[in-house]
């Protein structure tokens, strides 16, 4: 019986914590219509950064099409790189400081590859440091953060798509007219 209230009362102050410190589910994009139904091209399609993608584009119900000519848009992958630089090196070359770079190059067309966005690139940064006797748990740490660098990557490109600016873009190319808002008057 206690075991279940005190179950109880740390979901509770959990979810409390997480609603204070501004944690949110990631829900659905507004799209512009055209990109209800979308036909998606990468470089890459096994990765991480396209396998985001797609769940955050399901979750914002767009129908992904396997063939082009389904699709009313192309959302086109056409560059994603992940690199990782020597910063720097410690005076007894004990300590070095990685930058991790991970960028992706997207653009929009219509079915028949007209192009409607031209291509945007997004990239992210992340800087580590190695001790010389964890080399070997550095490379897992530096994989972790690629993987976390595609997924931000996969919500910046969602984002990206969602701004009044494509949406507008889109809406033009393909002749939509946009929503507006119909207000009543008031009565006297």
């Amino acid at each position: 019986m206690f075991e279940k209230q005190l179950k109880r009362w740390i979901f509770a102050l959990t979810a409390l914590t997480l609603s204070g410190c501004g944690f949110h589910l990631r829900g659905e994009m507004p799209l512009a219509e055209p990109l209800h139904s979308v036909y998606l091209r990468s470089v890459d399609p096994y990765g991480t950064l396209t396998r985001n993608l797609e769940q955050s584009l399901k979750m914002s119900n767009v129908r992904l099409v396997t063939n082009q000519s389904e699709a009313q848009t192309i959302l086109a992958i056409t560059h994603n790189d992940t690199s990782q630089k020597l910063l720097s090196v410690g005076a007894t070359q004990q300590t070095r400081q990685y930058k991790l770079t991970a960028s992706v190059t997207f653009e929009v067309s219509d079915n028949r590859s007209h192009p409607i966005i031209e291509s945007q690139t997004l990239s992210e940064d992340r800087v580590i440091t190695v001790q010389s006797n964890q080399i070997l748990g550095s490379s897992n740490e530096a994989n972790l953060y690629f993987q976390e660098m595609n997924r931000s990557l996969a919500n910046a490109v969602m984002y990206r798509l969602s701004s009044n600016q494509i949406t507008s873009k889109i809406n033009q190319a393909f002749h939509v007219k946009p929503a507006t808002t119909i207000t009543k008057k008031r009565r006297s």
